[in-house]
């Protein structure tokens, strides 16, 4: 059984989306071999709406893709990472940025996604803390036998 949910992030400022790569590129690095039992996960974005979706538990990464754009549910949206027994993340700076990894492990997509982004300051005016801080995982997902 393949699943896919959305979410919707605060405003994501157009043209400030910074790409994010998991640890072991190559391991993953096209074309890759399918082997039985691989299954494939997607995540997307979309600029315009601030939508995430993921995709997870599929048979082939093109089916993966096209479920968390379909799940993304804006003209706009773009896969941002996929990963292939393993496990996807995206995260969310406080000035808006996002950023996205692929880990192994669930703990280890965040950690990278968030690491990615470093520290940061919301806009002015904001009536919080101006401080800079770390980004927060907005959403992340694990194929059913990754890790």
């Amino acid at each position: 059984m393949s699943l896919s949910r959305s979410i919707f992030v605060g405003a994501i400022a157009v043209g400030a989306v910074v790409a994010g790569a998991g640890p072991a590129v190559a391991e993953q690095a096209e074309p890759w071999e399918t082997r039985i039992g691989d299954l494939y996960g997607a995540m997307a974005i979309s600029r315009s709406t601030g939508a995430v979706s993921y995709a997870v538990n599929y048979n082939s990464l093109a089916a993966a893709d096209a479920n968390a754009i379909d799940e993304c549910g804006a003209y706009d949206c773009q896969v941002v990472v996929h990963f292939r027994n393993a496990c996807g993340a995206v995260a969310q700076g406080a000035d808006g940025r996002v950023g996205w990894a692929w880990d192994t492990t669930k703990g280890g997509a965040e950690r990278a996604a968030i690491q990615v982004l470093g520290l940061s300051a919301p806009p002015f005016p904001d009536l919080g803390s101006a401080s800079p801080r770390p980004a927060s995982t907005v959403l992340s997902a694990c194929t059913s036998n990754a890790g």
